[in-house]
């Protein structure tokens, strides 16, 4: 007898679309304005005489600006509402009407001038400052934006500023396995091998393919090398099974590629855990989800008996940068991927027991309680599972081993919600996993607000001074390309090789035997001053730096780099 599939969802209308995107831009708003007044600004221009009278302008010179990266113009006034308070109404004003930047300060400057029945310190600072540049407004706006203009603070367009970061990715991509990384790679061959039994890896990596049509805010791609004609991949497939009994296909969204992942299903003996990362945008209702996950599950059921046991974890990215409500070309609000979408997989996925279903998300302010499931897009999942006639039981949560930093309040520390497991009460029986983990800037999430995210700032100092926590250790487990690239996992720079030239044999060896990735594995302090001895901008790579991970990646970017750290760690080993 067949399973009746739930019958599809409409999902939410313009109108619940709507609170979901106002609320969220204005908590975004209120983080910023929050960070900059609160302290930031006032940090930023601590060199400058005036710095901490015009602190307070400036800072709604960045929201000015803000606010037109990240609001629609018809959506301005409706974000700024909530903060019409009676001191605050002109600032509002300004905000959503002046022309430029300019029109915005000297809205400022002399609506408080004016203003004789205002008390505020923000009124009496600007008395100051205008008695100390001869009372002229048009000096005061002009110093104003003068120092705004030397901030260097983000206020281009996103497409532009994504346009540049794209072009910084694209070449370094096409520097992998050039002269430069030919050489370093010649270096590592030419080192003693300390042999022993065949590498076993924890996991390997597989990458059919890089591409994915979304374009959320906190991707690490900006642009994704094309991988071309591939060679038939069995080869491959098997070389993988042959070291590891746990693979993860990724490459961005593989749904266009999910006949390779049912075939390593089917011909990956060795393996016991196949795990793929989807953004879930594949499941446009029930059917579509369904026959999705049938066909993986019917993969896993039809391996031979005398194999071993498999199973699939289908790993679905799902969080409020996959799931924001966005503005279309056409004008309207929809979800970049719609939570409708995921709840479709979350009800097909207890009917396999060969599938384990896993939700991926991104920490922000909401893993900091329990919040995390009465808000935020989770209760959007909640929701949308209600109007199906679902109730989700959430069974059990984990704290992430060390505290974290509050990113909307800085000075607040405490356990994140890390991983946690509920059922549908429909299903008791099968537990669906979600876990949370950090956004490191890579790509558009170099863009991110501070208070969008959770940051790894403090581990980051740890391990700095030299001591990390047991357990934290950079990826150098290895990620096989159907283009032939052997990488690690967490660097697609640091290559060791062209699988289909070099050889499966070569690479291993340079893997066992590469000083640069071993230093990269403990996060070697030597290799901030290997960089140091050829770039000038390490402080300014550990400023900006979210956690350990961003910066060791950051440090190994460019192949000149990697080079002179291999040739360097060569002649000095430990």
């Amino acid at each position: 007898m067949s399973t009746p599939m739930p019958q599809p969802a409409h999902g939410p209308d313009q109108a619940e679309l709507e609170r979901h995107f106002l609320a969220a831009l204005r908590q975004r708003f209120k983080a910023e304005v929050n960070r900059l007044t609160g302290g930031d600004m006032r940090r930023r221009l601590a060199d400058q005489p005036d710095g901490n009278g015009l602190s307070f302008p400036l800072s709604y010179v960045y929201a000015f600006h803000w606010l037109r990266r990240n609001v629609p113009a018809g959506y301005r006034r409706a974000v700024l509402a909530p903060f019409r308070n009676p001191l605050r109404a002109f600032l509002m004003d300004l905000l959503d009407e002046s022309d430029d930047a300019a029109g915005f300060v000297q809205g400022y400057i002399r609506h408080l001038g004016d203003d004789a029945s205002n008390a505020s310190q923000q009124r009496r600072e600007l008395l100051r400052l205008l008695a100390a540049h001869g009372h002229s407004a048009a000096r005061l706006a002009e110093r104003v934006l003068e120092l705004w203009n030397g901030l260097g603070l983000p206020d281009k367009p996103y497409a532009e500023a994504y346009s540049e970061l794209g072009r910084a990715e694209r070449n370094r991509y096409a520097e992998l396995l050039g002269p430069e990384d030919r050489e370093r790679l010649a270096l590592v061959d030419a080192l003693p091998d300390p042999g022993g039994a065949p590498a076993r890896f924890a996991k390997l990596g597989v990458i059919p393919a890089m591409g994915c049509p979304q374009t959320c805010r906190h991707c690490m791609f900006i642009w994704r090398p094309p991988m071309g004609n591939t060679p038939d991949p069995e080869a491959l497939l098997q070389l993988v099974a042959s070291h590891t009994d746990s693979v993860l296909f990724t490459g961005g969204d593989l749904s266009r590629h999910l006949h390779r992942f049912v075939r390593a299903i089917r011909t990956m003996r060795q393996v016991r855990t196949f795990a793929i990362l989807l953004n879930g945008d594949f499941a446009d209702d029930g059917d579509t989800a369904n026959r999705t996950l049938k066909e993986m599950a019917a993969a896993v059921r039809e391996r031979p008996k005398d194999w071993p046991e498999a199973r699939v974890v289908l790993q679905i990215s799902f969080d409020e940068f996959h799931q924001e409500v966005v503005v279309d070309r056409k004008g309207e609000l929809k979800e970049r991927i719609p939570v409708a979408k995921i709840a479709n997989i979350v009800e097909c996925a207890p009917r396999y027991r060969e599938i384990q279903l896993a939700l991926l998300h991104k920490q922000n302010a909401l893993n900091f309680s329990m919040d995390l499931f009465r808000q935020g897009v989770f209760a959007r999942l909640a929701q949308e599972l209600g109007r199906r006639g679902h109730q989700i039981q959430v069974l059990g949560t984990t704290p992430s081993p060390r505290t974290k930093r509050h990113p909307l309040d800085p000075e607040q520390m405490g356990p994140v919600v890390k991983d946690a497991s509920f059922v549908l009460a429909r299903f008791p029986e099968r537990p669906i996993l979600f876990t949370s983990s950090t956004i490191d800037a890579y790509g558009r999430a170099t863009l991110l607000e501070p208070g969008e995210a959770v940051a790894e700032r403090d581990l980051l100092r740890r391990v700095l001074d030299g001591a990390p926590p047991e357990g934290e250790f950079f990826d150098t487990d290895l990620m096989f390309w159907f283009n032939g690239w052997v990488t690690l996992f967490s660097s697609v720079y640091v290559c060791l090789g062209d699988l289909y030239r070099d050889g499966a044999e070569t690479i291993l060896a340079r893997h066992r035997k590469d000083p640069l990735s071993a230093a990269l594995r403990r996060f070697d302090r030597r290799l901030l001053e290997l960089y140091r001895e050829v770039r000038d901008d390490l402080n300014a790579r550990i400023a900006s730096a979210t956690g350990p991970h961003q910066l060791f990646n950051a440090l190994t970017e460019e192949a000149a780099v990697r080079l002179h750290m291999t040739r360097r760690l060569a002649a000095a080993p430990d």
